[in-house]
């Protein structure tokens, strides 16, 4: 573990300068926000301006030290939810850095990174550095399009977004870019929102409310591709059902998300819930037509039992096709031409082969025999003559 963290500190730290250029560059500005409860400074601006220094100072070492960085972020969180509301600024501002210190903890890699493996295993090694999960919980559920939209455009004015590293320069203008502000600015009103929906839904016993109606999704999204499982793998693509994925107010997965089918299960439910069990989790065979409006209705469904019963032989044929590709008879055609032709081909390229090893074998033999008889009467014009013969053979036969 100290050598994980090494290697992160030694990455964030060559990337921790950059952060500092955005600082001077970053102008205070008026919003008409009186309508958003922000934790903070009013203005994204003002805000950015007054915490990025801070978040640059305490930007590698939070990172080496993700327990301590969890410990301090629940203090701010907690000190900000007790203070009275006359009295919140303070304890607002020393919060918003916190979170705004975690948003850069988990964008910056991706919009340094590209493709570059280094930014990869910066951010594996802030999961493993924590136990495997993401600073703070990661981005609030309702937060999450609205992150990825900040971060996309960020990459998108750095040069990172089809592969390469940023380039530095560029990288600390998109942090500060009119652009980029603007996307954060949406996407911190609706991870701040969370944080008071998590408060609230905590005073009301963790029952959350919806945020929107659900988002439909295709399984494959859901499931997406399991090793050795190609059987499975194919009959999930095929599958006509959707699923419905809730999204319930707060600000970390657990407790906030649900997926349910979509109207119904799938058919053949039991069997793909016997090829890979520990694929379906809390989804199982529950289906709904709409999100349930609070979690504590859905979490209701998603811990019920499945209706449908997996047998100890469903179980074992199951297991025997979960790494097989059926074919269907047009498909199975298909390949066996494509097999025939390929057999075809190579049949005729080792022809083709064995004809001019023929032909080179023909020229020798009859070079040798040339130039045997030649030699034995001492014909130096016949010896020349069957030298070049034989050079003409052999063109012949590498032209065949």
């Amino acid at each position: 573990m100290r050598h994980s963290r090494s290697v992160l500190g030694r990455f964030l730290r060559r990337r921790a300068q950059l952060l500092a250029s955005f600082v001077l560059a970053a102008a205070a500005s008026t919003s008409s926000l009186a309508d958003v409860i922000w934790i903070g400074q009013p203005t994204v601006r003002d805000y950015m301006a007054y915490n990025a220094q801070k978040a640059v100072e305490g930007f590698a070492e939070m990172s080496k030290q993700m327990a301590q960085f969890e410990a301090k972020i629940t203090d701010a969180r907690r000190a900000y939810f007790a203070a009275p509301a006359s009295g919140r600024t303070a304890a607002g501002n020393a919060f918003g850095q916190m979170l705004f210190e975690k948003d850069l903890m988990i964008a910056w890699p991706q919009v340094m990174g590209g493709d570059d493996p280094m930014a990869k295993l910066a951010t594996n090694l802030m999961a493993l550095s924590n136990n495997g999960r993401p600073p703070d919980g990661g981005i609030p559920p309702s937060a999450k399009p609205a992150f990825n939209n900040w971060v996309s455009t960020m990459r998108m004015k750095a040069g990172s977004s089809f592969g390469p590293a940023a380039d530095p320069v560029r990288a600390a203008a998109a942090l500060k870019s009119g652009d980029s502000l603007d996307e954060y600015d949406k996407y911190r009103r609706l991870r701040d929102q969370a944080e008071w929906d998590e408060f609230e839904a905590q005073r009301a016993g963790g029952v959350r409310k919806l945020v929107k109606p659900g988002s439909v999704i295709h399984p494959r999204a859901y499931f997406g591709e399991t090793p050795f499982m190609q059987g499975f793998d194919m009959r999930v693509a095929k599958l006509p059902n959707r699923l419905l994925q809730c999204v319930y107010a707060g600000r970390q997965v657990q407790g906030s998300v649900y997926t349910f089918w979509q109207g119904q299960a799938p058919e053949e439910i039991a069997f793909l819930m016997a090829m890979n069990p520990s694929a379906f989790g809390g989804l199982k065979d529950h289906a709904v037509g709409q999100c349930p409006p609070d979690s504590a209705q859905a979490s209701a469904i998603a811990a019920s039992p499945a209706s449908v019963v997996v047998t100890p032989q469903m179980a074992k044929e199951a297991r025997a096709v979960a790494n097989s590709r059926p074919l269907d008879p047009a498909e199975a055609q298909a390949r066996n031409e494509r097999n025939a032709a390929s057999r075809q081909k190579a049949d005729e390229r080792k022809m083709a082969q064995a004809d001019k090893a023929a032909m080179f074998r023909a020229c020798h033999d009859q070079h040798e025999a040339e130039v045997y008889a030649a030699r034995m009467v001492r014909d130096n014009v016949a010896t020349s003559a069957a030298h070049r013969k034989y050079t003409e053979c052999q063109m012949v036969a590498r032209a065949h």
